[in-house]
């Protein structure tokens, strides 16, 4: 046997070794019947990124029910929620976990909303004017696309903005209350 030949065997010896090692060890720590869950999850790396919205129902009440504030932008989900969301300033930095649905008194704030775990869709808030409460609304189709977002606005049920058939739409809404929906079709 050449010198060549006998490290390429002693080679291959170690590496059966290492995955017979491996093996066990991984194969003791992982009981058989939930071994192929462990290996089939999808791991995705949207999860780190997730912000936390903590709910403030007072402050909420205040901005968004009755007639105290009725040019403050209010919304709320029909369909899907703010679990599990990447939420962050659009335009301006600023505290989103305090000032996302509880604005401060700089109600002109611009922020925008990823939905990961309902089909990457996007919700965009921008150019807010405080004196008539009038925003611009942004919506965008995520990465899977059997999943959709659309708004409607107070004045009906109809939906205003709609992804099921531009990837990205947008519009001016003046009214206080905007109804986000989430879903999948299909």
């Amino acid at each position: 046997m050449t010198r060549a030949s006998t490290c390429a065997a002693n080679f291959g010896l170690l590496l059966i070794a290492l995955v017979l090692l491996l093996d066990s060890v991984v194969g003791k720590l992982i009981p058989k019947h939930v071994k192929h869950l462990v290996f089939a999850r999808e791991a995705s790396i949207d999860q780190c990124f997730l912000t936390k919205l903590d709910v403030n129902e007072k402050g909420y009440k205040d901005l968004c029910e009755g007639d105290k504030n009725p040019t403050h932008p209010c919304f709320t989900h029909w369909y899907g929620n703010l679990h599990d969301v990447d939420a962050r300033p659009f335009l301006e930095p600023f505290d989103i976990t305090q000032n996302l649905m509880i604005k401060d008194d700089k109600r002109t704030d611009s922020f925008v909303i990823r939905y990961p775990n309902l089909g990457g869709v996007y919700f965009v808030c921008s150019n807010i004017d405080p004196e008539t409460g009038c925003k611009d609304i942004t919506l965008k189709r995520g990465d899977n696309t059997a999943w959709r977002i659309w708004i409607s606005d107070e004045k009906d049920n109809n939906r205003d903005l709609d992804t099921f058939a531009k990837e990205t739409t947008t519009g001016r809404f003046c009214t206080k209350w905007i109804h986000i929906h989430i879903k999948k079709d299909g």
